[in-house]
């Protein structure tokens, strides 16, 4: 009876000493494929539609596509201009606006004088799941020409 406690002790000795056959560490190969689309075939395309407005009159200089297949907020904020170049609206509207999926929006400058310069604006776009969100910074440069 004594020569099988004496095993037994060894035993759980045994296993207390060389831990419970776990890992803590693995090395595993993974490869990811990363394609790289231009502007006008990205899952939010942003091209560049007019570089030159007319004094006192406002022009769409940017467009925005939703190529994402669902519907999404698109909010424009950081907007800076130079020269005479102002940020008028997206679309008309100065709140948010949402886009179906393919439907396209247009960022509206103005100039209020001769002086070119440029309009730079950060693009957001959200679904409303908040599962996808994209935000670009975009530049435009303006040319300002009179009537």
């Amino acid at each position: 009876m004594r020569h099988r406690r004496l095993i037994l002790a060894l035993f759980v000795l045994a296993t207390v000493i060389t831990g419970t056959a776990g890992y803590s560490a693995i090395q595993a190969e993974r490869s990811v494929d990363v394609t790289v689309a231009d502007d006008g075939n990205a899952y939010l395309a942003v091209e560049n539609q007019n570089n030159s407005v007319e004094n006192g009159s406002t022009e769409g200089v940017l467009s925005v596509t939703n190529q994402f297949g669902r519907e999404v907020e698109l909010t424009v904020d950081d907007v800076e201009t130079t020269g005479s170049v102002e940020y008028d609206s997206v679309d008309g509207a100065t709140s948010d606006v949402t886009l179906s999926a393919d439907e396209q929006a247009m960022i509206n400058a103005s100039c209020t004088g001769t002086d070119d310069g440029e309009l730079e604006v950060m693009v957001f776009v959200e679904s409303d799941d908040n599962e996808l969100s994209v935000r670009t910074m975009q530049v435009v440069e303006i040319s300002c020409t009179s009537n």
